[in-house]
């Protein structure tokens, strides 16, 4: 079964789309498991300090190659035990093993903004306070061939749909 990586710049909807998509598969009976590369962040800078900061800024190259080894690690565990790993987040950033559906989650300008303004105040402080220029540049360099751009703007039932079509496919390659 291939795992399902999410990313996009902050507001994108990444969160809720992983959690629409995991219930739509859940429904399916599949079992699935969400991780959220911000909780992997945070209990990585509880274990090994240093970590600084939100997934997107800073040396976010850095919090990447931090994060990558343990992204392996789960997919090589959902590819043993046989469920659905969807990965969100921006430390998921180029993270595309061989069998995944890497998708890209995009939002035109006007939209990204109202959707940050609708964040909670730190967040909303955090992103202000940062170019998202470079991480913006990193999410398009990722971009492969097999990468799914999605937009953001789309109702969640018809970017679970489209991604569902697309798993179907991929899972009866597999």
């Amino acid at each position: 079964m291939p795992s399902i990586i999410i990313t996009g710049v902050p507001g994108t909807g990444k969160t809720r789309l992983a959690m629409g998509l995991g219930a739509a598969l859940m429904d399916a009976g599949h079992s699935v498991l969400i991780l959220h590369t911000d909780i992997l962040k945070l209990t990585l800078r509880q274990i090994y300090g240093g970590i600084k900061g939100p997934g997107y800024s800073g040396d976010f190259q850095g919090k990447v190659s931090l994060v990558r080894p343990f992204l392996e690690a789960q997919v090589a565990k959902a590819d043993r035990d046989g469920y659905i790993l969807i990965v969100e987040g921006t430390l998921a950033l180029g993270f595309c093993p061989p069998t995944a559906i890497y998708l890209l989650l995009e939002l035109e300008e006007d939209e990204w903004k109202r959707r940050v303004s609708r964040k909670h105040d730190l967040a909303k402080q955090a992103i202000a306070s940062t170019s998202l220029n470079a991480y913006r540049q990193a999410l398009e360099d990722s971009v492969t061939p097999t990468t799914i751009r999605l937009d953001g703007s789309l109702s969640i039932n018809s970017l679970v749909s489209r991604i569902l079509e697309y798993y179907s496919m991929m899972d009866s390659i597999a």
